[in-house]
């Protein structure tokens, strides 16, 4: 069993930690709050504009995801998943406080491959979501071989850097390179954004 204290949280995948988590490992959940809830109160914070609602909301995501960990489709990134939570959380707490959501619809747009407009995605949501998915990998595809292998391993099945090292036999640091500058090719040429290439 892997293990989830600090100094090992980075070389864990996502991937592993939901799996510890399903199997009620309290560690597995702390190391993903660990790993997520600075990115997600930050990406909250672009909706809705109070840090001390940012904080709940954050919570919240966290506590909904938990909730639904079991549905969560492993060969999607995790990351988009959660982040797709987190802006349903938000479109529920302005919907509550009867403020204007408009902004957020219109950032869901470009901002969050997932799409959904409740805790569980509707068919169309679910299409919406597997065309972004479908449109990474034809990017990823069109890739220098260099770069291909390393894009395919991190942002479709979210392995670790350590991991990739160890899959393809090489230095940890030519696989952060590797990684960054498919990062750079894909933002570029498929105007993903971060969220989804995490």
């Amino acid at each position: 069993m892997e293990k989830t204290g600090s100094k090992h949280i980075k070389k864990i995948s996502d991937k592993s930690l939901v799996e510890q988590a399903l199997q009620k490992r309290e560690e597995a959940y702390s190391a993903i709050v660990s790993r997520y809830q600075e990115r997600v109160t930050k990406y909250i914070l672009l909706l809705v504009s109070n840090n001390d609602d940012a904080k709940d909301i954050s919570q919240e995501t966290f506590e909904k995801a938990f909730g639904m960990l079991h549905s969560y489709d492993p060969q999607y990134a995790f990351s988009t998943w959660l982040f797709t939570i987190a802006k349903n959380c938000c479109i529920d707490f302005l919907r509550k406080q009867r403020l204007n959501v408009r902004s957020i619809e219109t950032m869901t747009n470009s901002d969050d491959p997932g799409g959904r407009s409740s805790s569980v995605p509707s068919p169309e949501e679910n299409f919406i979501f597997e065309q972004e998915i479908d449109k990474l990998k034809r990017h990823i595809e069109k890739l220098p071989e260099r770069y291909r292998e390393v894009a395919e391993l991190r942002f479709l099945h979210e392995y670790a850097y350590e991991e990739i090292a160890k899959e393809l036999n090489l230095p940890l640091g030519t696989i952060k390179t590797r990684i960054r500058r498919a990062k750079e090719h894909l933002i570029k040429d498929g105007k993903f954004n971060l969220y989804i290439l995490s």
